[in-house]
């Protein structure tokens, strides 16, 4: 029973450690597909979002660069 515990609060602690990264990525490809730097123009604007380490991380998935 106590190893059913832990590992259920493993997990839960591995989703939060999961969702504080994504909560600040380095870069952001908006539902429109394109790639938002931290720091660009419309990074903090950008809310529904699918999170990368790198720009060409979220190029090579389809994502394109702003105009």
């Amino acid at each position: 029973m106590i190893k059913i515990i832990k590992i259920a609060l493993l997990i839960v602690f591995l989703g939060a450690c999961d969702n504080i990264q994504n909560n600040n990525p380095n870069v952001k490809k908006s539902s429109a597909n394109i790639c938002h730097e931290k720091g660009s123009q419309y990074y903090k604007q950008t809310k529904k979002y699918e999170s990368f380490n790198t720009i060409e991380d979220c190029l090579n998935s389809g994502g394109r660069l702003p105009r």
